[in-house]
């Protein structure tokens, strides 16, 4: 049995606005004995960048044997649909929540019910900790109630378990839509573990003296129409 391998198709990206979450979370091309697959699938508007950085590596969609989904938000699951050939990993939990009145009580519109309810009868159901493609489904609940991770020998899959480098130095959830306490205890689980991190909305990372070296470069070009009357401001928070 070979050594699961990774690379990132799409860094995440810690970007929000007045207008709403922008939703720009982290893709990740796993390969296992020759089988392919991703961890998330990203926004809608990354299809096209996603499917042709799959193409750089001579890769095409149908290539893609196994979805892996942390939780079932938009900007992490809306994408399933480009990979026709695909196997889905999600949990019942997090099936049952997103399908359930639930979210909404807490805050959390970002289930788009009508594609979750279509795709619902091509999932398969995974129990956490069992082991498929050389790693292991752990849970990491908190942002959602059945938020999941994937562990490898070196690497750990986090999702919106944790979503921003700060997290990491914090040991502590920046927000959590299902409960605040689980989510901060996800974190640590996430961090004894002293492996590469892929988190859902920053790029990969790895803890070298207790500082946080980003593993890729990312960067974002924001481009308006000079004829428009809109105003754009960059804002750190």
């Amino acid at each position: 049995m070979g050594l699961t391998k990774w690379r990132s198709i799409l860094s995440g990206l810690p970007i929000t606005s007045n207008r709403g979450f922008v939703g720009w979370s982290s893709v990740s091309l796993i390969e296992f004995d020759n089988h392919l697959g991703l961890f998330d699938t990203g926004t809608e508007g990354s299809r096209e960048i996603i499917i042709k950085s799959l193409q750089t590596m001579n890769i095409s969609t149908m290539d893609i044997e196994f979805i892996i989904l942390s939780h079932l938000h938009f900007d992490h699951f809306i994408n399933v649909e480009l990979f026709p050939r695909a196997k889905i990993y999600t949990t019942e939990q997090e099936l049952n929540y997103a399908l359930s009145k639930e979210p909404e009580e807490h805050n959390d519109f970002n289930y788009v019910k009508s594609s979750i309810n279509f795709f619902k009868n091509s999932f398969i159901i995974v129990d956490y900790e069992t082991q498929i493609y050389g790693g292991k489904i752990i849970h990491l609940p908190g942002h959602t109630k059945g938020s999941l991770g994937f562990e490898t020998e070196n690497c750990i899959f986090a999702g919106d378990a944790l979503k921003y480098f700060i997290e990491a130095k914090t040991g502590q959830t920046t927000y959590a839509y299902y409960n605040k306490e689980l989510a901060d205890n996800s974190i640590k689980k996430i961090l004894l573990k002293n492996k590469i991190i892929v988190p859902g909305h920053d790029p990969a990372f790895k803890f070298e003296n207790d500082s946080i070296i980003s593993l890729y470069d990312a960067s974002v070009e924001i481009y308006k129409r000079r004829d428009s009357f809109v105003n754009i401001t960059i804002k750190d928070i």
